[in-house]
């Protein structure tokens, strides 16, 4: 049976996940988000688009309950490496692996995968992120799991990521 709500532990991760984004949230000085706006992305059809949750740019979820996530941010962290930026994702999770790793060109700019496996107030839960950075720009992915991230879910996670277009692309 399909869930029409986002399962409490997804809205749990993603309400700590949308608070702890380093790439959109952290940073020094006290000036406001700007938000990339003129950005397209292709979701997969049978994933359910829930808008924004005022953190986030976009949630989706995902037939398996799983939730998709993008945020962006264009005023910081510009010269931050993508590790970094993907840290900065983490902070406040506990127990934190780093299961996998790997450079990928999306729509033309550098970017990094990870496969986290991390805990918040004792739930673990698994984590596939994406962190782009396009012409001024941070976009943070994020797929997020209590339980599992099947193969064809990161697939179709990837694809999902590597439609970006920013800009004049």
């Amino acid at each position: 049976m399909k869930s029409t709500l986002l399962n409490p532990l997804i809205l749990l991760l993603l309400s700590f996940i949308s608070f702890t984004t380093g790439c959109a949230v952290l940073g020094g000085g006290g000036s406001e988000i700007r938000r990339a706006n003129d950005y397209q992305l292709s979701a997969p059809r049978q994933w359910q688009r829930r808008g924004s949750d005022g953190e986030s740019d976009e949630a989706y979820q995902l037939p398996s309950g799983n939730t998709v996530t993008v945020t962006s941010s264009c005023n910081k962290h510009k010269e931050a490496s993508l590790r970094v930026l993907t840290k900065e994702l983490l902070i406040g999770s506990r127990n934190i692996k780093i299961e996998r790793e790997e450079e990928l060109v999306v729509s033309g700019s550098e970017a990094l995968y990870s496969r986290v496996r991390a805990s918040s107030e004792g739930v673990p839960f698994l984590l596939d992120i994406v962190v782009v950075k396009k012409r001024g720009c941070v976009f943070d992915f994020s797929l997020m799991s209590p339980k599992a991230i099947s193969a064809q879910e990161t697939k179709d996670f990837l694809t999902f990521v590597k439609s970006l277009k920013y800009a004049t692309d």
